[in-house]
């Protein structure tokens, strides 16, 4: 196999391994990354035929920029970003392995050395992943969730770049978090645990970030350290860079505001109109699955029946108990109207 040419997005940094600063570069198509739910080991590529690249090998002049869609888990993220994928001017890459590898690495980190190869790393990789696909075009990078501690240091390496930040209120968070069990219960402590390191809460309310924390100190955590996490982007947000959009407005006019956000994240929205009905009517996680508003009220009044009573008092304790000490943002929404 040839060389990985690292001027054609096609050869796409699929994965980082923190331990020998190495990005593995892998040959894909355009359709292998707008099927894909997540591009993580699950995306069907030839991963064993891949290049592995030292981060001080990578060219260190790519002017190429993206736009960014942050959220805080369980929001529609995955929904939106389909939404936005016009190939091959626009392409919405969701959740990659790589920036989620370098996140990992970065709070992982024990010295200076090792927070340092992370930032090194971090702004060759974003330049390398922006390649647009298309003469004009543009990428749409949807980070996991657990990069948001690297929300400011993305946008310190990409200064032209826009970005989105998604959310959906402490209620809506909790009724997904109880929607997905038992899957979830590990994952979103995890999820908490990793979040609260990223800012000052945990000190606030004198606790470990990595404590053992129950499923409901799990969501309620994690909610407000995102939130946190938000506001402190907002307040630095001095050059204008930054929208927030609650999913629920997203859910009440779908094509408005993915046209909203195509505009504010300069994305091609070429067959828009035919294209969000299509994929609002399918489920984000596997796009040949029906999955409409009807089923989603459906599937959310079934949680409610079963956990109903517990998430009502699971959010008055968050307000009650979490919130006076959380930062909150000031928002700036996408959409005015």
């Amino acid at each position: 196999m040839a060389e990985p040419d690292l001027a054609d997005p096609r050869w796409f940094p699929a994965d980082y391994d923190a331990g020998s600063g190495r990005f593995r570069f892998v040959h894909v198509e355009l359709s292998d990354l707008g099927d894909a739910p997540f591009l993580d080991r699950r995306l069907a590529i030839d991963w064993a035929h891949g290049f592995d690249v030292a981060v001080r090998d990578l060219p260190d002049h790519v002017d190429a920029h993206a736009s960014f869609l942050f959220h805080t888990a369980f929001c529609g993220s995955t929904l939106l970003a389909r939404a936005l994928h016009a190939p091959p001017r626009a392409v919405s890459l969701k959740e990659p392995l790589a920036l989620h590898a370098l996140a990992m690495a970065r709070l992982k980190a024990r010295t200076a050395q090792e927070l340092g190869e992370v930032a090194a790393a971090l702004p060759r990789y974003l330049a390398l992943v922006s390649r647009p696909w298309a003469e004009g075009g543009r990428v749409l990078i949807k980070p996991a969730n657990q990069a948001n501690g690297l929300l400011d240091s993305i946008l310190s390496a990409q200064p032209r770049a826009r970005a989105v930040l998604l959310y959906s209120s402490l209620r809506s968070f909790m009724v997904s978090c109880f929607k997905k069990l038992p899957d979830s219960e590990q994952r979103i402590r995890w999820m908490a645990q990793a979040l609260l390191r990223d800012t000052q809460l945990s000190r606030r309310l004198g606790i470990e970030p990595g404590g053992a924390f129950n499923l409901v100190e799990s969501c309620a955590l994690a909610w407000y350290a995102q939130m946190e996490r938000y506001a402190l982007a907002l307040d630095a947000d001095t050059d204008d860079r930054l929208r927030t959009l609650d999913f629920d407005e997203v859910l009440a006019a779908p094509s408005d505001r993915v046209r909203d956000c195509a505009g504010w994240l300069q994305l091609a929205d070429e067959g828009l109109d035919e294209r969000v009905p299509r994929v609002f009517s399918r489920h984000s996680k596997g796009s040949s699955a029906a999955y409409d508003s009807e089923e989603r009220d459906r599937e959310n009044a079934r949680v409610l029946d079963a956990f109903g009573e517990t998430i009502d008092r699971a959010v008055d304790w968050a307000e009650g108990s979490i919130g006076p000490a959380a930062l909150m943002p000031r928002w700036k929404p996408l959409h005015s109207g």
